[in-house]
């Protein structure tokens, strides 16, 4: 009779586990690259690659208004990266980095006037990991750029936005 019961036990342990599994999160988190198809929360990861001057993805994704949650990670040892979104072009994304070159790292290396930052991750030093959370804006193509001094020529990458 023992056996029994042990065996029933076991299969309704096992069913409860299924159930559990096949109702796991399905949101988007980890390595995610937002694939703009759902308008809930979203995570996205991006890292510096070592010690190039360059993200490790240069092409993120995300759905208009969507709460975005984006984790860069700087995988240097020595130099200190951001994450900036710039609301406009190259036009826009040089006039913030040549405005954060006076401001200095005390201030993310961003200008007082952040009208044309749509968001902006801290100072990450070697090794550390920063977040920053935003709304993501209307639907369109927006640059991300570095603006630690000198970085941004080849540190940058695009947000599209979908509908």
């Amino acid at each position: 009779m023992k056996i029994w019961l042990r065996m029933i036990a076991f299969a309704v342990l096992t069913a409860l586990a299924m159930v559990l599994v096949a109702c796991g999160g399905g949101g988007n988190s980890g390595g995610s690259s937002g694939g703009g198809q759902s308008s809930g929360p979203v995570t996205l990861e991006i890292g510096s690659k070592g010690e190039e001057l360059a993200y490790d993805k240069t092409e993120l994704r995300v759905a208009a208004g969507q709460t975005v949650t984006l984790r860069f990670k700087n995988n240097s040892a020595v130099q200190q990266h951001n994450w900036i979104l710039v609301k406009g072009g190259d036009a826009e994304a040089a006039a913030i980095v040549n405005a954060g070159l006076t401001a200095g790292p005390a201030a993310n290396y961003l200008p007082a006037d952040k009208s044309n930052v749509l968001a902006e991750s801290p100072l990450a030093n070697g090794n550390e990991t920063v977040e920053v959370t935003f709304t993501a804006p209307a639907a369109g193509t927006y640059i991300y750029i570095c603006t630690v001094p000198g970085h941004y020529p080849l540190m940058q990458g695009k947000l599209i936005v979908t509908n």
